[in-house]
């Protein structure tokens, strides 16, 4: 990977630009930054930006059939209806960037003035556990109207998912890059949308992850380290002179934005809480443990979240072949990691794992309660899953049809909206992004294909999982051999697992 001057001036960007070189070597003049300081601090940071929400190596098809940068999180319809604000102190000031994934940039974004970070954390209420002030704020804010124009009401759904998935991954990437980090969905929203200047954008920030450097590296933590690029990712470049502007909305999205006031935590008020541990797996209950299937834990030793991430991708649909009992046991394997988040709480709320095995070598079809803690399937009932069942499932997803498994990710939805409100759809939302991110992630180490659905059928789903009557599939991941030929047919326009004619607009 080429590492860019770290100057802004134009001209020398130019020179840099047009310079060859026969490896990845770093150019002698071009020193590391000293440890500590906030050019060190950016370094690292930008390298958790790029693997935890950035682009990775390779194309994938998107909307009308243009083929897009992949990234290292997935997203409905390759959508990715959200922006990534990143709030850094530059001297005694806090300047905040638009991260422009595309472009591979951060540029100060022209609608945020610029304020003093620890004011930034204290009145937008991101209460942090960790000893150390916070070093940096990346604020995912949800575009609504980018998934809703395609998939209806349910597409607010999906900026619930896709935000989930990203803020699981970048906290993931920045405790590899020897950082601490903290997921925040309990904030004051209308504070920060306005300390950001995006009222009257049709925009939310639905996701804070604040980023703290911790003290000297201890035992069983890594150095902070800037990225080397070793995994094929281009990471970005900070840039001060050019300032990013937000696209403005026009009259649909302005009146879509408005229809969901009832829905938005936006509009309500936020019990600012202190994060703590949280897991994102409910523990399924089980009277006799004695009929549970056992599963594998890896044994390869851990692989880097870099690697991982920059390995990542969707299956496009699944060859007629099984998977192995094995792999579907590494794939599960450590989905009760621990993160760092403000709704600890509710960690009972977290959402339960039921596997739908179709062909899958080493256990009988049928449904099976996924246990964490003993890392184990528990029969839940079932016979025979065919094709049918899954196409059914999948709202006829031909490309799915070859499943051998299902992982349906399920809470007990009213019951935690009559208690929880706005708040309940919108954290067990994340619980389900990210484990679903986990999952990516382990199939990425298996080599299993895996691909994240947001369009099914609910109730056929619950059916085929055997879920109690109050149980509600949150999000479904199909588990199988990935088709590299195989096209999805969501990139259509209008999702067809929607409905082609019909996407349900607010």
């Amino acid at each position: 990977m080429r590492t860019q001057l770290r100057s802004d001036t134009p001209l020398l960007e130019f020179w840099e630009a047009t310079r060859l070189s026969a490896d990845d070597a770093r150019y002698p003049d071009q020193a590391e930054p000293a440890a500590g300081t906030e050019e060190a601090i950016r370094a690292a940071l930008a390298g958790v930006l790029v693997r935890g929400c950035g682009q990775r190596t390779g194309t994938v098809l998107a909307k009308g059939g243009n083929f897009v940068q992949a990234r290292t999180t997935p997203s409905a319809g390759a959508l990715y209806p959200f922006e990534v604000l990143v709030g850094v102190s530059v001297g005694e000031r806090c300047v905040t960037y638009l991260y422009e994934v595309d472009s591979g940039q951060l540029n100060p974004l022209a609608s945020a003035p610029p304020v003093p970070l620890a004011e930034l954390v204290a009145e937008a209420g991101l209460a942090d556990a960790a000893p150390a002030p916070v070093h940096a704020v990346v604020t995912l804010v949800a575009r609504p109207w980018t998934a809703m124009a395609k998939y209806g009401r349910r597409g607010y759904l999906y900026t619930y998912l896709d935000i989930g998935h990203a803020a699981t991954n970048l906290a993931l990437a920045a405790r590899a890059a020897g950082l601490e980090a903290a997921i925040h969905l309990r904030f004051r929203r209308q504070w920060l949308t306005h300390a950001l200047g995006l009222a009257g954008t049709c925009r939310e920030p639905q996701a804070v992850v604040t980023v703290t450097v911790p003290g000297p590296a201890s035992a069983g933590r890594a150095a902070v380290e800037p990225p080397t690029g070793g995994d094929g990712v281009l990471t970005p470049v900070w840039r001060d002179r050019r300032q990013a502007w937000l696209e403005p909305p026009g009259d649909p999205e302005r009146r879509n934005f408005e229809a969901l006031r009832d829905i938005s935590l936006s509009y309500a008020p936020t019990a600012v809480v202190r994060p703590g541990q949280v897991t994102s797996v409910a523990e399924p209950p089980v009277a006799d443990p004695s009929a549970d299937v056992a599963l594998r834990r890896s044994t390869g030793g851990p692989v880097a979240h870099a690697a991982l991430a920059a390995r990542r991708q969707s299956a496009k649909g699944f060859l007629p072949a099984a998977v192995s009992l094995d792999q579907l046991a590494g794939l599960l394997d450590g989905l009760d990691g621990r993160l760092a988040a403000d709704f600890a709480e509710l960690a009972g709320a977290g959402v339960g794992v039921r596997l739908v095995a179709r062909a899958v070598t080493g256990i009988a079809p049928g449904a099976y309660a996924y246990s964490v803690r003993r890392h184990a399937l528990h029969p839940a009932g079932g016979g025979p899953v065919d094709e049918e069942d899954v196409l059914a499932t999948c709202q006829r997803q031909d490309g799915l049809r070859h499943a051998g498994a299902l992982v349906l990710l399920h809470t007990p939805l009213r019951e935690l909206l009559r208690e929880q409100g706005r708040a309940g759809l919108a954290e067990v939302h994340l619980h389900a992004a990210a484990v679903a991110q986990r999952l990516c992630l382990n199939a990425a180490r298996e080599r299993v294909g895996v691909t994240c659905v947001g369009g099914f059928d609910e109730a056929y789903a619950a059916r085929l999982g055997r879920l109690p009557r109050d149980e509600e599939v949150i999000y479904l991941i199909a588990v199988g051999v990935a088709d590299p030929a195989a096209r999805k047919a969501d990139r259509d326009p209008v999702a067809y697992s929607h409905g082609r004619t019909a996407a349900g607009f607010i």
